[in-house]
Order: structure tokens, then sequence, then C-alpha cells
């Protein structure tokens, strides 16, 4: 059995992570809003696309420790 690549959406609060993975998909899975902090949990999606079969992950923001 072959294992299922795993890709995630990871960068900083409100840059649009949601909205990629939901586009990527093709259909909304991810609640997209302006509000900060809206996803918390991560959200798992498997897909066919770009002629590959993938698990595509939606993680919360990211702030850097470095500020």
């Amino acid at each position: 059995m072959r294992k299922i690549p795993k890709i995630a959406v990871v960068g900083r609060p409100n840059v649009g992570k949601s909205r990629l993975f939901n586009a990527i998909l093709k259909k909304r899975k991810s609640i997209v809003d302006e509000q900060e902090g809206v996803t918390r949990d991560l959200i798992y999606a498997d897909t066919d696309c770009f002629g590959s079969v993938f698990t595509l992950i939606d993680t919360g923001g990211v702030e850097s420790s470095l500020q």
C-alpha cells in the first residue's frame, strides 16, 4: 500500500491560508473570515489535484517568536 503525501498550508494569521485550501479543493471545507483566529484545529482533506493524490492540511496562523 502506497502512502499518500501530506501537504500543510502554513503561514501568518489572516494571509489567506484557508482561502487557498478551499480553492485547491474547489469547495468550501474550511471557514473563511476576516477575523483572526477562526481556524483553530487542523483541517484535513484528501484530494486528487494537479495529477496527484494527496492530503491537504489547513492550519491556524503561526506567529514568529523572533519579534
